[in-house]
């Protein structure tokens, strides 16, 4: 006997005897209305500069490196904001006989920049900015030099913790003070977030080309995370034997899978080789995926993890809502968790950074967790496991003589960074992460 659909105002829902919504239409607003998302909540195209009135950029152009970073930097500023002493002042602009490039051609060093306060005004800023200094804090105190304080740990932490990147170039030069010659670092600081399209980071490689300049090191900060990139630029590539419909949304993909359990488990959990042997974990169920496990900078992803979710009651909800035209907004949901389903094979992430998932051949059980009828829907999330620090000793690359104290290093850069990267705060902001999911329609259990 068929089963009948419910008709309310016009509205067909499911049956009384069942669920489960009989489809997938509503899923990509389920993930919509159901998911965090970050915003990148910065303002493209609004580039603040800021410049250190010091001998190491009014000798700028006497680097050919400097040189060439002029032109993109002149291009897309908006503010120009002058360090000189204590006074961080914009500048302006609008003068096509006195704009950025004039400026940058005109600086007059003037002594006790004040770039701790700088730093902190890009950190609070709202669009992208650049930092143009030699590093060395002069205060008019007794210290006065600071070669040990990490003084831009804090607006470093500040910018990552809003979801943003920070990039760090570096080239040597010379400087002479008091008869002494001394080697120094040219930073060009850069406050931005690379998901943002044309942002100025990626106007810099468009122009720069850093192959030609190896006496530069860069480093690279990251507050967000890489999504997973599908090896055939669309999806995931889920086992032939499931029959997926698959539709891909960038960061997150839905299957429909057209076989029902009984042959799922016969010939994907319970796979033999082509010996005959049987698999250890049966067959692959979804490859296809990659981690670039760098893509954090200064931290290597060690390890990914799968959360599985039974989400037939959540969709159910959220679906017939949708159907009855209500409005619906962002709903925070508590899934049951779908244990012992579906794990990662570790290895093969360790060897390749592919993220290969197989059912949990050992431990496979989901008699009651699977309560959808006549369909289920869950979701695997594969979200970031462990990380580890990659900074090693090349951090060092950001020390510089200090001019004040002979003999002794200026490490306030490359301390403030180390602080950055050691920082827990920043460290649990990214672990947990999810880095994709792949929503699944299957059969009754």
């Amino acid at each position: 006997m068929a089963v009948l659909g419910v008709v309310f105002a016009g509205v067909s829902l499911v049956s009384c005897k069942d669920n489960v919504p009989y489809d997938t239409k509503h899923l990509d607003k389920f993930h919509a209305l159901t998911t965090e998302t970050e915003d990148i909540n910065i303002q493209p195209g609004d580039l603040s500069l800021f410049v250190d009135y010091s001998n190491c950029i009014a000798k700028g152009m006497q680097s050919p490196f400097y040189q060439k970073m002029v032109s993109p930097l002149t291009a897309a500023t908006k503010h120009f904001w002058s360090i000189k002493g204590d006074q961080i002042s914009e500048e302006t602009i609008d003068d096509p006989s006195k704009g950025v490039y004039y400026l940058l051609n005109n600086v007059e060093e003037t002594n006790y920049a004040a770039l701790d306060k700088s730093i902190e005004q890009m950190a609070n800023g709202k669009g992208e900015s650049v930092m143009l200094t030699d590093g060395e804090l002069f205060t008019q105190t007794a210290t006065k030099n600071n070669p040990n304080n990490p003084y831009m740990h804090a607006a470093f932490k500040k910018w990552l913790l809003k979801g943003h990147d920070i990039h760090i170039l570096a080239g040597p030069f010379k400087e002479t003070y008091n008869g002494q010659v001394y080697d120094k670092k040219r930073f060009y600081i850069i406050f931005t977030d690379d998901r943002i399209e044309g942002n100025v980071y990626d106007r810099i490689r468009e122009i720069v080309n850093f192959e030609d300049f190896p006496e530069v090191d860069e480093f690279h900060l990251s507050g967000n995370y890489p999504w997973i990139v599908p090896t055939n630029g669309k999806s995931s590539q889920p086992n032939e034997i499931v029959a997926s419909e698959t539709t891909a949304y960038g960061s997150y993909e839905i299957q429909d899978w057209q076989v029902n359990w009984k042959n799922i488990i016969n010939l994907i959990l319970n796979g033999y080789d082509e010996q005959g042997n049987m698999l250890p974990n049966g067959e692959k169920l979804i490859g296809g995926l990659r981690v670039n496990k760098n893509a954090f900078g200064c931290y290597r992803i060690k390890d990914v993890d799968v959360v599985v979710s039974n989400i037939n009651a959540n969709y159910f909800d959220i679906y017939n809502r949708i159907e009855m035209g209500e409005k619906v907004g962002k709903t925070q949901i508590t899934p049951q968790a779908l244990k012992n389903f579906i794990i990662v094979d570790s290895a093969e992430f360790h060897k390749h950074g592919n993220v290969d998932l197989y059912f949990d051949i050992n431990n496979f059980a989901p008699d009651g967790e699977l309560d959808g009828k006549p369909f289920n829907y869950f979701k695997i999330d594969i979200v970031v496991k462990d990380l580890e620090n990659i900074l090693g000793n090349s951090i060092d690359m950001f020390n510089f003589d200090s001019v004040v104290n002979q003999g002794q290093t200026n490490v306030s850069i490359s301390e403030s960074l180390k602080n950055c990267v050691f920082d827990p705060d920043l460290m649990n902001k990214l672990k947990g992460k999810v880095l994709y999911t792949i929503y699944v329609k299957s059969d009754k259990y």
